[in-house]
């Protein structure tokens, strides 16, 4: 049967042209149905693709932060090491923190301070804030003021923040390496 002649005999057939344009428009419905929850499907595929997404990045931040903290191990064991490799036990020293703000004090305490925080084979200091100024325009800092003046020399103004180690125990003397001071 060809396709002309069908066509011919469907246009001459009313019951046959309303049973196919019954059929066609249910096949209709059930593809836009289907289409409809492939979408809905598909939108949820990605909502689901987002959130792994998302997952797999927190997964690889944590494993950065996780070799980090592995790599700080290491190093942190390298440096006990070479601590004890040069005879600097942890357990012979001590600490203290020194916190001067602005303190206005003579030349000769300042000089005594700085000092006392200089490093020596028995003490170290690590700075945070460190600052030493003068509080008089017409005196400079690395030229003393002169004696036959008739006013005292001003004060000078330091600014001293830091942690001093000191030695508290006899470091042992067959640990530590050539021309290191105990």
């Amino acid at each position: 049967m060809n396709v002309p002649s069908l066509f011919s005999r469907l246009q001459q057939s009313r019951p046959a042209s309303l049973t196919a344009f019954g059929i066609t428009l249910v096949a209709l419905i059930v593809t836009a149905v289907w289409f409809i929850s492939a979408r809905s499907a598909l939108a949820e595929a990605y909502a689901r693709l987002s959130e792994r997404n998302q997952a797999l990045a927190e997964a690889q931040v944590r494993e950065q932060e996780a070799q980090l903290r592995v790599d700080y191990a290491r190093s942190s064991q390298e440096l006990l090491r070479t601590v004890q490799a040069n005879g600097l036990q942890p357990e012979a020293w001590g600490e203290r923190l020194i916190n001067l703000r602005q303190s206005q004090m003579s030349r000769e305490d300042a000089t005594a301070v700085l000092a006392a925080v200089t490093r020596g084979s028995d003490r170290m200091f690590g700075a945070e804030a460190f600052e030493l100024s003068v509080t008089h325009p017409d005196e400079g800092l690395f030229q003393a003021p002169s004696a036959n003046s008739d006013r005292a020399p001003a004060p000078l103004q330091l600014t001293l923040r830091g942690a001093i180690l000191f030695r508290t125990g006899v470091a042992d003397a067959a640990a530590l390496p050539a021309g290191v001071a105990p």
